[in-house]
């Protein structure tokens, strides 16, 4: 090609043409291409035009052939002579039925290129704009790619040998490990019972009111991943800045008084515990973004690429849900979070790390008489509830007490709302505010007394 020549776009319009011929031809055609491709997929307008007739056909269980595609195509109007015959003649420019497959995996190889020219370009167009920090290119950029990588994936129905298999490569891992355990130990014993520990995939929502002590729970959970397991922890805080993380996570592992280390007012003995602690944290796999504005997208993005770096993740905690936003136009906040945490999950079961994503509860709880926390008092609770395959809550009775009656009670609750694959129920804990500490001290399964 001579070097001024104009690029054309990758395509094979004789691939194109092999397979609406084919499905013009055969129902069998039509279910395997209907399945594989998208409209998008064809680069020629007349081909996606005829693709879509055909997608629309098979949507409402009708026959696809040369009578039925030419009558969804005109819309009432007769097509055109030259539309006629392009269509006519579809039929025979299929070199053989059989190889449909083989004309698929070019249409999509093809169409895979284009999205990749185009993404390059729009990445190109970002950094000559200089409206983005870099960092937040390379963001868009690997999100972008990634999502082209994944739609390449041919993900389709398969034999339940298959999914037989994982099961029990799963239930053998847990017989093999320490903990018995199929995900991730917590640190939280009879947490880990009821849950088999945080597993792969999962969307995990830790919530409650303002004060419960959320960020300590995490915290303390993924101290425990990171210290104790040795598995990476990513902590995305939209509230506090990680010098404050770091702080909280010095007071609850050495022991310290956190109040005393604000006012000053710690012995040699505070000092030596705090290197103590220092010790094993400094050196455990815990990564902190403390980006106050960030969505969805970045998020994803950022983990993505410190799996690449580090390879398994033991646990992401965002903190926390109602502090995020999405840059796409929702009609009203539910929606919007409904956006969030549909991501959340779907970016959960694609990386294959659980996803600890904390959130605030409403006040419904402050107008019953039992304030035990229940699903509907998760702000926007409709899509939250419905996304999460486990529901925390953290419940403290003295924290609704006002006046005289509020006497300081270290007795907390650890109550287990949702599980999609497992119980339900309460697990009494201390916490111990000044140190941000959360600490088991007896299980008791839902329904017992």
């Amino acid at each position: 090609m001579p070097e001024n020549a104009p690029r054309v776009m990758p395509s094979s319009i004789d691939a194109e043409k092999s397979v609406l011929g084919a499905m013009l031809l055969s129902e069998d055609c039509v279910l395997v291409a209907v399945e594989k491709l998208k409209e998008e997929d064809f680069y020629s307008r007349d081909n996606r035009r005829i693709f879509a007739a055909m997608l629309e056909l098979t949507g409402r269980n009708l026959p696809v052939d040369y009578v039925t595609v030419s009558e969804k195509m005109s819309n009432g109007e007769p097509l055109s002579a030259d539309e006629i015959t392009y269509l006519s003649e579809l039929s025979e420019a299929v070199p053989s039925l059989s190889n449909i497959d083989y004309y698929i995996n070019i249409i999509k190889e093809k169409s895979r290129l284009r999205k990749l020219i185009t993404t390059a370009a729009e990445i190109a167009e970002m950094g000559y704009k200089q409206d983005y920090p870099s960092a937040d290119i390379l963001d868009q950029a690997s999100s972008s790619i990634y999502r082209i990588s994944e739609e390449g994936e041919d993900r389709s129905l398969t034999q339940i040998r298959q999914a037989l298999l994982e099961g029990y490569n799963s239930i053998s891992n847990a017989a093999k490990s320490k903990d018995g355990l199929m995900g991730v130990a917590t640190g939280f014993p009879m947490m880990d019972r009821m849950l088999s520990g945080f597993q792969p995939s999962q969307l995990i929502i830790l919530a409650g009111r303002p004060g419960m002590g959320k960020t300590s729970f995490a915290l303390n959970v993924g101290e425990h991943i990171a210290v104790v397991e040795r598995k990476p922890v990513c902590l995305f805080s939209l509230e506090m800045s990680r010098e404050q993380l770091g702080l909280r996570l010095l007071y609850s592992s050495s022991g310290v008084n956190s109040q005393n280390a604000r006012n000053g007012k710690l012995s040699t003995d505070d000092f030596f515990a705090l290197a103590d602690a220092m010790v094993p944290l400094q050196d455990a796999p815990i990564y902190i973004d403390d980006s106050s504005v960030i969505g969805p997208t970045e998020i994803i993005a950022k983990v993505r690429r410190l799996k690449n770096q580090v390879g398994e993740i033991g646990l992401v905690i965002i903190d926390y849900l109602q502090l995020m936003s999405t840059n796409i136009r929702s009609e009203n906040r539910q929606q919007e979070i409904s956006s969030i945490t549909r991501s959340l999950k779907v970016a959960s079961k694609e990386l294959g790390v659980p996803i600890m994503l904390l959130s605030q509860l409403s006040r419904a709880s402050e107008k019953r008489q039992d304030k035990k926390p229940i699903l509907s008092d998760l702000r926007e609770s409709g899509s939250i509830e419905q996304d999460a395959d486990v529901v925390i809550f953290l419940h403290r009775e003295d924290y609704y007490k006002d006046g005289e009656d509020r006497k300081p009670s270290n007795k907390s609750s650890i109550i287990i709302a949702k599980q999609r694959s497992g119980p339900t129920g309460t697990i009494d804990v201390v916490w111990r505010g000044d140190k941000t500490k959360y600490m088991e001290v007896d299980f008791r399964e839902g329904g017992e007394e």
